[in-house]
């Protein structure tokens, strides 16, 4: 809490400052200014820069832009090509981020329209792992910066002719290329550690991983919206195509060595009394490689309708029928180093090679609503939706096992062909009730309450031995019971202009059991959770020209377990508590200034069966320990603020400064001993003053120049960066 009230007391500090600054461009008497031109067609060209030292993937991943980039920023134009013919031209194009958009519209009167647009941008990814604080170990990929390019191109035609129906057909190509940063991460033996007579590993999960992204998402779609007498009816067909081919990367031990086993080598192949050992001969590093590819097709039909019969009832309809048929791929080689007599021998075993399979489904869906408002005051809506599920599933695979002989180096390879299936059945009723309440002088009461329900049933074989029966333990049959309700109450009351009042509170209660049947009746296992929150809002307006807005959040929640009963009873798995406090400030004294604060405050937990239970007790040579050490409670706590001020300078010149902060602190490096210390402990702030000028009416600027410091402990320092930014743009009327 100290940290918190010493970061409240440097914002509010620096508040201060910018505020008395602008004050005092006003004190010496900024002239009106005349209102900066509107442009209905215009170009503006843009330029961004950064000089920060440090991290920079650290600076594009947190900031989602490269150090730099220049280009047309906006773009718009519009052009009646004849008296019933428009057309609209929007677009941008900056460099070095491959960030364009290109997109046209053509609209005749009375008939219908044509749109088609590219548009295409770069998210960056930074390619780091865990930082070990003992030793200060940092590992992270070759090259660093990570990015992924997402593509889309659409085409749309639209025909609306005077009272007819209106039909659309569109079409969209959307596609995922690049690499990202993964949190599977792998193992590491650099830890220092060294713990014996106690079932404590010496790694940790820290080691760098990323996936190689290869998407495509196609989207055929065909919709009609008609209205006949008092109801409208909307009918949609769609086909969806989706082809990926993803690879995961995950190096366990990277660039970590074993000596081998010397003694267990022939005599004449055993190198001197002395003698140092060829590097080569230590290697402890595993490369898994894991391929998951989906080729599949998804066809959609739908409608629905709304139908008045009055003003106070109207009936809402819909119905959709799903088919989902994917076939998919995969596999997942793990090569490992295995030091032998006669040199390092690399050996690849696969437990999931050759995967193929195949997926089908069936989903229809019926959704019944009735809105009432018998009075003025009352407004309901009752509503009642049903689902109808039916998937199965086979695949086959090759079990792939290895062995190596150190003397020789040769590796056998043992294939088996191996076949695995599912089946999916559920039923979901969920029936929702939406009321409103207006009688009371501006007071408005609303609520509303949802209990779905799932039952059904699945059962599925493990993989087991091609042209096998499967055996007793390679099946699971499982009943589904699922339940999920939540339920909502608020109220909005607006006691004058000078105070508002809002206030909500819902609670949540989830049950996902699975009982088996049949060979497995024993089987049972039940997740549980429930939720309950609160949020409270505070509009308080004393003058005119000042607003504040006080946000209150509160939610907390418990989950159970259950399994394998009685054998393994009912337990707390975790207890969550969020609560969460923000102010937001608005000032406008007069038509040349105006100030914006906004503070954010959150306190979250986590709480899992740590400490309640978990110490083994001595067994001989191994010591008593605490197994949940290992699991560790969790906090999420963090502050945010932000003040964004401006003010008149001249007639033809704005100021504009902003001030952004983050602060968290729940790195707690006392566990490293046992687990992994995770927790964000980082402090981040961005100042910048920016100035608008308007050198014509056809021509408008901006230049921005900032400062952005950013520390990262959680990181150990390694992605820390900080350094100057700058900004400038034009902006030409066409």
């Amino acid at each position: 809490m100290q940290a918190y009230a010493f970061s409240l007391r440097r914002c509010a500090t620096t508040v201060a400052a910018l505020t008395l600054i602008l004050g005092v461009a006003q004190v010496n008497g900024a002239a009106p200014t005349d209102a900066f031109p509107t442009f209905d067609n215009y170009v503006k060209i843009g330029a961004f820069g950064t000089d920060v030292t440090g991290n920079e993937a650290a600076f594009q991943a947190r900031n989602r832009q490269a150090t730099g980039t220049v280009g047309i920023e906006d773009m718009f134009f519009a052009k009646d090509l004849n008296k019933d013919v428009s057309l609209q031209i929007d677009g941008h194009a900056l460099a070095i981020t491959n960030d364009y958009l290109a997109k046209f519209l053509v609209t005749k009167n009375d008939t219908g329209s044509i749109e088609m647009g590219y548009k295409s941008f770069r998210t960056f990814y930074d390619g780091v792992g865990g930082f070990f604080p003992l030793n200060n170990y940092w590992s992270t990929l070759s090259p660093e910066d990570l990015h992924v390019d997402r593509n889309k191109f659409w085409v749309e035609a639209k025909i609306n002719l005077p009272n007819a129906p209106v039909f659309t057909v569109r079409y969209i190509n959307e596609t995922r290329s690049g690499q990202k940063d993964s949190t599977i991460w792998g193992s590491s033996d650099f830890t220092s550690l060294s713990i014996l007579g106690a079932p404590i590993t010496q790694y940790r999960k820290l080691a760098p991983s990323y996936i190689n992204l290869d998407e495509r998402h196609q989207t055929f779609e065909a919709t009609a919206a008609h209205t006949v007498g008092n109801t409208s009816i909307n009918v949609a067909l769609t086909a969806e195509t989706v082809n990926n081919n993803d690879t995961r990367y995950v190096t366990n031990f990277p660039g970590e060595v074993i000596p081998w086993s010397i003694a267990s080598l022939p005599t004449a192949s055993q190198p001197a009394a002395k003698a140092l050992v060829s590097p080569a001969n230590w290697n402890n590093q595993a490369l898994t490689v894991q391929t998951d590819g989906i080729n599949g097709n998804t066809f959609t039909a739908r409608a629905n309708s709304i139908t008045v019969f009055n003003d106070k009832i109207k009936l809402l309809a819909g119905v959709s029928y799903v088919n989902i048929n994917n076939d998919f791929s995969g596999s997942r080689p793990i090569t490992t180093n295995t030091p032998t007599a006669v040199g390092v021998v690399a050996v690849t075993p696969n437990t999931n090679q050759n995967l193929l399979g195949n997926s089908d489904g069936d989903i229809y869906t019926g959704t019944l609503a009735l809105q009432l408002n018998p009075t003025p005051n009352w407004n309901a809506t009752v509503s009642l939706k049903g689902e109808d599920s039916y998937i199965k599933s086979a695949a086959t695979l090759t079990n792939l096992a290895a062995a190596t002989n150190t003397t020789t180096g040769i590796v056998t390879y043992t294939a088996t062909p191996q076949q695995e299936y599912s089946r999916v059945k559920d039923d979901t009723w969920t029936p929702v009730l939406d009321v409103t309440y207006t009688g009371f002088a501006n007071l408005s009461i609303y609520g509303s309450a949802s209990d779905a329900k799932t039952s059904g049933n699945k059962y599925y074989a493990t993989p087991f031995t091609a042209g096998t029966v499967p055996s007793a333990s390679a099946l699971q049959f499982e009943d589904s019971n699922d339940k999920h309700a939540y339920y909502n109450l608020g109220a909005s009351w607006r006691q004058s202009a000078f105070l508002s009042l809002r206030a909500d509170v819902f609670h949540k209660d989830s049950t996902i059991s699975a009982p088996g049947y049949g060979i497995d009746i024993a089987n049972y296992f039940n997740l549980a959770s429930q939720t309950d929150g609160a949020k409270f809002t505070v509009i308080v307006k004393p003058m005119d020209t000042l607003t504040s807005t006080t946000r209150y959040i509160y939610q907390k929640g418990k989950m159970q377990v259950t399994g394998m009963l009685p054998t393994f009873p009912e337990y707390d798995s975790c207890d969550a508590q969020t609560n969460s406090i923000s102010e937001t400030v608005d000032w406008t004294p007069n038509t040349q200034f105006y100030l914006q604060a906004d503070v954010n405050v959150v306190f979250n937990s986590i709480s899992t069966i740590y400490p309640r239970a978990g110490v083994v007790p001595a067994a001989g040579a191994t010591p008593a320990w605490d197994v949940n050490q290992v699991l560790q409670d969790a906090n999420n706590n963090y502050i945010t603020g932000t003040l964004l001020a401006g003010t008149v300078l001249t007639k033809t010149d704005d100021l504009l400064l902003k001030f952004t902060y983050y602060k968290a602190n729940n790195n707690n490096a006392k566990l490293a001993p046992t687990t992994m210390p995770y927790g964000a402990d980082a402090e981040e702030s961005v100042v910048s003053v920016g100035v608008k000028h308007k050198f014509s009416q056809t021509c408008v600027g901006e230049a921005k120049v900032g400062y952005i410091d950013s520390k990262n402990v959680t990181t150990g320092g390694n992605t820390n960066f900080r350094g100057p930014m700058g900004y400038v743009s034009c902006t030409f009327a066409l």
